[in-house]
């Protein structure tokens, strides 16, 4: 009996100990490496403007267009390869305000090593499930002057830490923000943006001309951002509090029955499009809703049609351009 006892606790513990989820997946092999750049410490590390000439020509190197673009509209501080360039800059980072903010990016990310290895993580998962993919090589972090929070070009990320300072940072509070954005300039949001960037910038490109085409191109975003997050928390994934993200499970189904009855699922409407799936305080017309519900909804489309198709792959789903196998299994529960 104590023989047969220890087979079937040793057959439990091997049969749970194998996932049925598609995206927990084994990492440790794919071969990926990124860098990682501190823009923000070398600028406001730099005493004089003279210095600062010197080192725009180096961060030119070493960020390319993305640095052109980070200083050209980014800062409004003209060309990277004007003679006035470093004066330009050192006014940029001696500016009282501007220094605060870097003391404060300073405080809330002193190093990055966590976040080189979170982000490395990501990007293994992402190039396990879509070989093929565009993958960056590198990530420059910057201090935008609270313009900018991910920019993505088909090489490098810029990351815009000033902007994930949280709600309550002093400088954040006073600024011009909608209430709704600030709750948002937070750090648990960062990793989703910087996934978001890439993958629209690099990944996804045609969102159609449909709803309901915008709906499948978001909910295949969201998803592979389930696949290169898969621990994160749901609400995070979609930049929702927890309570946008109770909110939205719980009227779904009624959204959806509303969304069928104004005959929009294959509406070219961009006011509709508008309306649902671009960043807002609220959905219009669905009282207590947050913004971009038709993303959220797409997004749980494509996650019942995975749950229904489990022989489908990541990048089968991806390559999947059929828009009615996608509506024919969303059925949204009543909750």
């Amino acid at each position: 009996m104590r023989h047969v006892n220890l087979l079937l606790i040793t057959v439990t513990i091997i049969l749970g100990s194998c996932s049925s989820d598609p995206l927990d997946v084994d990492v440790s092999d794919v071969d990926f490496e990124m860098s990682f750049d501190r823009f923000d410490q070398d600028m406001f590390a730099v005493e004089s403007a003279q210095e600062m000439k010197s080192l725009n020509e180096d961060l030119i190197e070493r960020g390319g267009e993305l640095y052109e673009f980070y200083v050209g509209e980014m800062l409004r501080s003209g060309s990277v390869y004007d003679d006035s360039a470093g004066y330009y800059l050192y006014y940029f980072v001696s500016d009282s305000m501007i220094r605060q903010s870097q003391d404060d990016i300073n405080r809330v990310f002193p190093n990055f090593s966590n976040y080189e290895l979170q982000l490395t993580e990501m990007f293994k998962r992402l190039k396990f499930h879509l070989p093929d993919a565009s993958l960056p090589n590198k990530l420059i972090t910057y201090n935008s002057a609270f313009n900018y929070g991910v920019i993505s070009t088909d090489s490098v990320i810029g990351l815009g830490l000033d902007m994930y300072l949280g709600k309550n940072n002093e400088i954040i509070s006073q600024l011009g923000f909608p209430v709704y954005m600030k709750d948002k300039m937070a750090e648990e949001y960062m990793l989703v943006d910087i996934a978001h960037s890439w993958i629209a910038t690099n990944v996804l490109k045609d969102q159609g001309e449909t709803f309901l085409d915008q709906m499948i191109y978001y909910g295949k975003l969201r998803y592979l951002i389930d696949a290169m997050l898969p621990e994160l928390e749901d609400h995070l994934k979609i930049r929702y509090t927890e309570e946008e993200y109770d909110f939205s499970l719980a009227s779904e189904d009624d959204v959806w029955l509303f969304i069928m009855d104004m005959n929009w699922v294959y509406s070219t409407d961009m006011k509709v499009g508008l309306r649902f799936f671009e960043e807002a305080p609220t959905t219009v017309g669905i009282e207590g809703s947050p913004g971009r519900l038709g993303q959220f909804m797409g997004w749980q489309m494509i996650r019942q049609y995975m749950e229904k198709n489990p022989e489908v792959t990541v990048a089968e789903l991806i390559a999947e351009t059929n828009t009615a196998k996608f509506l024919k299994t969303y059925k949204p529960e009543d909750e």
